[in-house]
């Protein structure tokens, strides 16, 4: 047995407006197409729905079976309203994490121009280490990141380039090693504390990628701010971003070392097979037009 929504609809008017003929009325049908539904809906049930007569009145099917109208009916409506509304971002939330180099430079940009166009999205957001990031990702976490790409990134990610940094190696001028790691670093580094963002399992990077193995101590802050100040007091060596570098006085880059520089992208990332939210799908494209004009945002 199957039926049909129109015949529910049908038959909710007949009761709510107490008569076939106002609710043809209703629905803008004929009253020969109204009394056909009920007939219809009697037959299939097998049951008399209306007591017809001066005055409708519902049978104990019939309150049963109305009671069930108004439920798909209203379900429907609320359905209807909430496509509306994840449509114009309403019930929409941007779920996202930034590296502290993007939020540094572009966060305020790309959140402002984002909240400006999207002001019912609701907004989460995390500034995050960037290994810290790409796992969050993948365990539900965060639906969206924005940082460096890691060397070896899950196959299951989307990748989106937007540009290109370098990493240096940098001491400050206040480091005690300061100038002894300019001129010879290679003999120097095993003396040396690492400030990082974040450390990671060491099974989950290779042996050679792993600089925590040529130095003495790695101290993981993934405030940016102090790790700066704690490298600038001449507390330890980092990694900077090229832009960072240029922005910052006091810090140089320690050269020589096969660890001394790498390159990366930097862009958004999710997972493939994970349906994206439409905050998610509007700040990818404020940020495509933003870095790349000509690449379209995702569907």
């Amino acid at each position: 047995m199957h039926i049909e929504r129109h015949e529910i609809r049908i038959f909710a008017a007949v009761v709510e407006e107490d008569g076939f003929s106002r609710a043809a009325e209703k629905l803008d049908v004929s009253q020969s197409a109204v009394s056909q539904a009920i007939a219809n809906l009697e037959h299939k049930l097998d049951t008399q729905l209306l007591i017809r007569g001066r005055k409708l009145a519902l049978t104990e099917s019939g309150k049963r079976f109305f009671s069930f109208s108004r439920l798909v009916i209203n379900e429907e409506s609320v359905a209807l309203d909430d496509i509306q509304r994840i449509r114009t971002g309403a019930l929409s939330t941007l779920n996202l994490a930034m590296s502290s180099g993007v939020n540094r430079f572009h966060g305020e940009r790309l959140l402002l121009e984002f909240c400006e166009k999207n002001p019912l999205t609701r907004l989460k957001l995390d500034v995050a280490p960037s290994r810290e990031m790409v796992y969050g990702v993948d365990d539900g976490r965060w639906e969206l990141a924005f940082g460096p790409f890691q060397s070896r990134m899950p196959g299951h990610f989307e990748l989106l380039p937007l540009f290109e940094e370098t990493r240096y190696l940098v001491v400050h001028e206040h480091h005690p090693d300061y100038q002894v790691l300019l001129d010879a670093p290679e003999a120097h580094m095993a003396r040396q504390t690492l400030l990082a963002s974040y450390l990671d399992d060491p099974g989950k990077r290779p042996g050679n990628q792993r600089i925590r193995d040529q130095v003495q101590d790695v101290w993981e802050v993934s405030h940016l701010e102090l790790r700066l100040a704690l490298c600038a007091a001449g507390k330890g060596i980092t990694y900077l971003s090229d832009k960072l570098l240029a922005d910052m006085e006091g810090f140089h880059a320690i050269e020589g070392l096969a660890v001394s520089s790498f390159d990366r992208e930097v862009g958004l990332y999710y997972k493939k097979h994970q349906a994206l939210s439409e905050g998610a799908k509007r700040f990818i494209g404020i940020c495509q037009r933003a870095f790349s004009p000509e690449q379209p945002a995702p569907a």
